[in-house]
């Protein structure tokens, strides 16, 4: 406003002298002959100079009409408040009272019959000496209702202010937002998202938390605008806090009457402008003997209960941040639980672009700004984090399997498993971030790191590995250096990508150690065809879960069975059956012998 009123003191301040401004587009020139004002009217006077091949002068008033001198007060209106359309003046030929005091010349030039309709660079007209003989200097008169407030500037009208302790305050009224120079009322039943409500409180009243509606037993009193234009807002849209659009109609807001928003101040912060951090709806439980916390990280900013959007503009840290706060050492981020968001108080401001330097937690957040995505104001977007102590210790730096599953394939050992590292004392889980992104030479230094000759990246496997360590946050990046002889020097950073929290991105790698033995094949010829002998591969898998942590797998040193002795044994039995089944056979025939040796005799009865 400070603004405004200055220009509107300039133009009062040239009523009694020659003024030149502009140019606008180094070409159109105005000067300021007077004013007067009627009710909220006020009519502003200019004569005008434009510059037709390269020389500037007068405009006479010969050859001018109506329409040309309002398209020069819409310039000389956009020019002064920097706004183009902000206002929309009524221009037209007028002079003022005081006119006959002005000088007949400003310029060294003068034209008439002057056209600027391809634009102020483009002007032309016929050269005089002066505008005597032309009508004399082309006088234009400009009129509009002077503006109270500029584009999307929002205010709080006729609020009224409960106190609800010390520093601690709601501020409830009618919400109006600045349309051509002049606030008008939003009617009830606009939809005002927690974006929109924040815009009217923070630029109305410097708070950032708000809601649609009153507290229980607080009466919005009546509206009371400095002029009533007889429009109202029916749509109004923050995209973000700078960009604003508004629908307007003319006549009233009908039986829904006018809308109602409460600003507040609802919770103290310390002097950074930060409260300590607590857990909403915070609950609590036992998971492998240790106990845990879990909740909502919400804390107090500027007066407002605040929350940070997961919206991946984060730094992993957050999770961390939250749980340190807390006095516990980890942080996890669990899913998505609508039971523990039910009850979020109205007026929560949600951050994003949350960051935490690692060497100092306390200036967590510093240079965060206000979330704009409309999920984070639904709960969708939330963090749900559970804080725990540590319980899984490991003192042995690098990386092993949290979950072991071997097997054996035809004399190659083979061991798979959840990859997990030990970092500050702790195992945590690997996360496969970006589909199998991970340098080759990295995966086989972890499998030659516990004794196998290399390895390989595997699909995650829940329902095979089970889960990896519980109530720790997951790594990715994972990377070694090109000289290391083991995974002790390697390192990764936590992650906040969701599917790694939800299990579906662990890393599973797979060591082998030898190469696979062929079985011999025997081929039987034919005179007109060859046999070809097929290969039949399998596999002897047993699971080894560790409870405790990961552990380091020594490879199996036990020789196994070649596949030459499988073979043997087989023919050996097939030769045994073959043997049995011809004893059967002759035994069959010797008491068949016998029978029909006894009814010849006729010694054979019942």
């Amino acid at each position: 406003m400070k603004g405004l009123l200055s220009i509107v003191a300039v133009f009062l301040a040239f009523s009694s002298q020659v003024y030149c401004d502009g140019p606008i587009n180094n070409n159109l020139f105005y000067n300021f002959t007077g004013s007067d004002m009627q009710d909220l009217v006020t009519t502003y006077y200019f004569v005008i100079g434009v510059t037709v091949n390269g020389q500037i002068g007068d405009v006479c008033a010969a050859g001018v009409s109506n329409e040309t001198a309002g398209s020069y007060c819409q310039a000389i209106v956009d020019d002064v408040y920097g706004l183009p359309g902000f206002v929309s003046p009524n221009g037209s030929i007028g002079y003022p009272d005081s006119f006959n005091d002005f000088p007949p010349k400003v310029f060294d030039y003068s034209y008439t019959n002057v056209s600027c309709s391809n634009g102020y660079s483009s002007c032309t007209g016929s050269q005089m000496s002066n505008c005597t003989a032309s009508g004399g200097l082309l006088s234009i008169q400009c009129s509009f209702i002077s503006p109270e407030c500029y584009y999307g500037e929002t205010d709080l009208n006729n609020y009224v202010n409960v106190s609800n302790g010390p520093g601690l305050f709601t501020l409830t009224g009618r919400p109006t937002i600045c349309v051509d120079g002049s606030f008008l009322p939003v009617c009830s039943g606009v939809p005002l998202s927690p974006i929109d409500v924040s815009r009217i409180c923070l630029y109305s009243l410097g708070i950032s938390s708000g809601f649609v509606g009153r507290p229980a037993g607080v009466m919005a009193p009546p509206l009371n605008l400095t002029r009533d234009l007889g429009r109202v807002v029916t749509g109004f849209d923050c995209t973000d806090l700078e960009n604003c659009t508004n629908t307007t109609m003319y006549g009233d807001c009908g039986s829904n009457g006018y809308a109602t928003v409460t600003c507040q101040r609802v919770c103290i912060d310390d002097d950074d402008g930060h409260s300590d951090v607590f857990l909403f709806n915070q609950y609590s439980g036992v998971e492998g003997g240790s106990s845990y916390i879990a909740g909502i990280p919400q804390f107090c900013a500027n007066g407002a209960p605040t929350r940070v959007c997961n919206d991946g503009t984060n730094s992993p840290r957050i999770i961390n941040f939250a749980c340190e706060a807390l006095n516990y050492q980890y942080g996890q981020l669990l899913s998505y639980n609508a039971s523990v968001y039910n009850g979020t108080p109205p007026g929560v401001v949600y951050l994003s672009n949350f960051s935490c330097p690692t060497s100092d937690i306390n200036s967590c957040g510093d240079y965060a700004n206000f979330a704009t995505d409309s999920r984070c104001f639904g709960g969708s977007l939330e963090y749900f984090v559970k804080c725990y102590n540590d319980t899984q210790n490991c003192n042995m730096p690098g990386v092993t399997f949290f979950t072991n599953f071997s097997s054996n394939n035809f004399g190659q050992q083979l061991l798979s498993g959840i990859a997990v590292m030990c970092i500050n004392g702790h195992l945590v889980p690997l996360c496969n971030e970006n589909d199998d992104d991970y340098d080759s030479d990295d995966i086989d230094l972890v499998c030659t790191s516990m004794g196998f000759d290399g390895g390989s990246i595997r699909p995650p496997n829940p329902s095979r590995y089970g889960p990896g360590p519980q109530g720790v946050g997951y790594y990715g990046n994972f990377s070694c250096p090109s000289n290391a002889t083991d995974t002790s020097s390697c390192t990764a950073t936590m992650t906040n990508n969701t599917q790694c929290i939800g299990g579906l991105r662990e890393l599973v790698i797979e060591c082998y150690l030898g190469t696979p033995t062929t079985p011999s094949t025997t081929a039987t010829s034919a005179p007109t065809s060859t046999a070809t002998a097929t290969q039949s591969i399998t596999t002897s898998a047993t699971r080894v879960v560790t409870t405790t942590g990961g552990a380091s797998v020594t490879p199996s040193s036990t020789p196994t069975e070649s596949s030459s002795s499988k073979v043997g044994l087989a023919v050996g039995v097939t030769i045994a059956v073959l043997v049995v089944v011809g004893l059967i056979v002759a035994a069959v025939i010797i008491v068949v012998f016998i029978v029909i040796r006894k009814r010849r005799s006729g010694s054979f009865s019942f």
